[in-house]
């Protein structure tokens, strides 16, 4: 098949790499490959074509209205057998990929208190718009096919469910070898106990709860690590005011090289607000790592685990004095630890991206022949 795929934003990192994962499987089966994006990262695959799309604004909303159609124009120079795009990226896609729900953010920032901007309302309209005119929707959970179909009202058998993989050449056990190395750099000892964190914007992600939680905890030797693009900004008062100077630690930038940082790290710990996947929790899984994260309600990715075994879940994020239970659990419980970060890896190696990209062709060549 000639696949046409439409991004934003062509990255190693954030909702881009789903795409990006899947795509280098679609060519070694031989299909063509073709990606519209207004930014590249190096990809060491010399058989997908590239397009660069140019924006003309440095505003967010018109940067990304521009994108979409000029994506929309430039494609019908060409002649493929299925379009996928993000239902927000591109007009009419074949296949609309749906990692995030619109509607369900407007709800979520409602909920908070947060003004709902014009273009979220501009944004959802085309969204709703593209997803029922898509022959095919994958979602990459169960939590966002029920957002499609409690507010987009799709049919169930439209939707497909095909979650993130992880890349196990990259998240595995022999990345410990880097344990001392980051520990060493951030002022970690070896014998201490190291909680980790990744992702933004910290307060979706639930630092405030993590950081309460962590007060909990009497032994000085349990740290935090909190690695995210932005600096500690407001949060720095709460860790003062807490008494956890010293204990907690940020690496701020993007998030390379993150597999030494899991490699460093005891627990995963993610008490997102919301969070359609997380791929991040299975990378941690795929380290060797026990999760303790919010449940399917809040991150897709807890979809995956069993409550017990290969993770702990949270039932409320919000709830801080559950977290340092968990946590406490966990602390005292070494083999209890060790035993379910095995089954967290053996879990994580479940979900290849070669997998994610079988099940996205299958779909890719369902919508072809309509």
């Amino acid at each position: 098949m000639k696949i046409g795929i439409v991004l934003s934003k062509c990255h190693w990192h954030g909702s881009s790499r789903y795409v990006l994962e899947a795509s280098q499987y679609f060519t070694k089966k031989g299909h063509e490959v073709h990606i519209f994006a207004n930014k590249f990262d190096i990809l060491d695959n010399e058989k997908i074509i590239f397009h660069k799309v140019p924006t003309f604004s440095s505003n967010y909303y018109i940067n990304e209205g521009t994108i979409s159609l000029l994506e929309t124009i430039l494609l019908k120079f060409h002649s493929f057998d299925v379009t996928l795009a993000q239902p927000t990226r591109y007009f009419s896609p074949d296949v609309a990929e749906v990692q995030f729900v619109f509607k369900r953010w407007m709800d979520y920032k409602k909920s908070l208190g947060m003004k709902i901007e014009f273009f979220d309302k501009i944004l959802s309209f085309f969204e709703s718009l593209n997803i029922k005119k898509a022959k095919k929707v994958i979602a990459i959970s169960n939590s966002v096919k029920e957002d499609i179909i409690k507010y987009y009202k799709i049919p169930e058998e439209k939707i497909h469910v095909i979650y993130s993989g992880v890349n196990l050449e990259e998240f595995n056990l022999d990345n410990r070898k880097f344990r001392d190395e980051i520990r060493e750099k951030h002022g970690i000892s070896p014998g201490d106990i190291l909680l980790i964190l990744v992702g933004n914007p910290y307060g979706r992600k639930g630092l405030e709860f993590v950081l309460r939680a962590l007060s909990k905890i009497k032994q000085k030797n349990v740290k935090l690590l909190v690695s995210g693009k932005d600096e500690p900004g407001e949060f720095q008062s709460l860790i003062n005011e807490l008494g956890l100077t010293g204990r907690v630690v940020f690496r701020v930038g993007l998030y390379t090289d993150i597999n030494k940082y899991f490699s460093a790290a005891d627990i995963f710990v993610l008490p997102s607000l919301y969070e359609t996947f997380g791929l991040v929790v299975i990378e941690a899984m795929g380290s060797g790592l026990p999760v303790i994260v919010s449940n399917g309600e809040f991150i897709g990715a807890s979809e995956l685990i069993e409550d017990g075994k290969d993770g702990l879940l949270l039932k409320d994020p919000k709830n801080f004095e559950d977290i340092a239970e968990k946590l406490k659990f966990l602390i005292e419980n070494e083999n209890v630890r060790k035993q379910m970060g095995k089954e967290a890896n053996n879990k994580a190696r479940k979900y290849t991206w070669g997998r994610t990209a079988d099940e996205m062709l299958e779909v890719l060549e369902e919508a072809a022949k309509m």
